[in-house]
């Protein structure tokens, strides 16, 4: 990896989940964060329990590329900023349509602690994460599922640079 994007002061972290459509969880899927470029300067991959971590991030914009590698799931790429506090996105993903990413601020234990898995979808309650934004192909939003102004204050995610 290129010592540009090694963790620094700045350096920030993408997590999540990836389930299928029947609420299982995928293992060995690729989670791609790249530049403007196309550059990959990060990747993880699930594990059993479908969790990734893509690490030493700078805070920015990047395109996220759901990579189903040997899989029947669909794959899929979308366009989000990470900040400081980092992204969780979780992905859902079937064999028939595009994998679908939501996304909420900060990289904390959320999805991957065992006591929140009632809150809601992917264990997420938007009322405690602000917010989860739905993204669509090329990082369009498609939805959005508000709970303060963190997200709802104005911030926009284009599908270009």
């Amino acid at each position: 990896m290129p010592a540009a994007v090694m963790g620094d002061a700045g350096s920030s972290a993408l997590i999540g989940m990836v389930r299928n459509n029947e609420n299982q969880p995928v293992a060995g899927i690729k989670i791609l964060a790249k530049i403007s470029s196309g550059q990959i300067v990060s990747q993880g991959t699930t594990d059993a329990l479908g969790r990734y971590a893509v690490q030493n991030l700078r805070v920015g914009r990047y395109q996220l590329t759901l990579d189903p590698a040997n899989s029947p799931y669909k794959g899929q790429s979308v366009v989000s900023a990470v900040g400081s506090e980092g992204l969780t996105v979780n992905w859902l993903v079937s064999q028939s349509a595009p994998a679908l990413a939501m996304a909420t601020p900060g990289a904390g234990p959320g999805p991957a602690n065992k006591d929140d898995d009632n809150k809601g979808l992917f264990g997420l309650s938007p009322m405690a994460t602000g917010g989860v934004i739905f993204l669509g192909t090329a990082g369009l939003i498609t939805g959005i599922l508000c709970g303060t102004d963190v997200i709802c204050g104005g911030h926009a995610v284009s599908g270009s640079e």
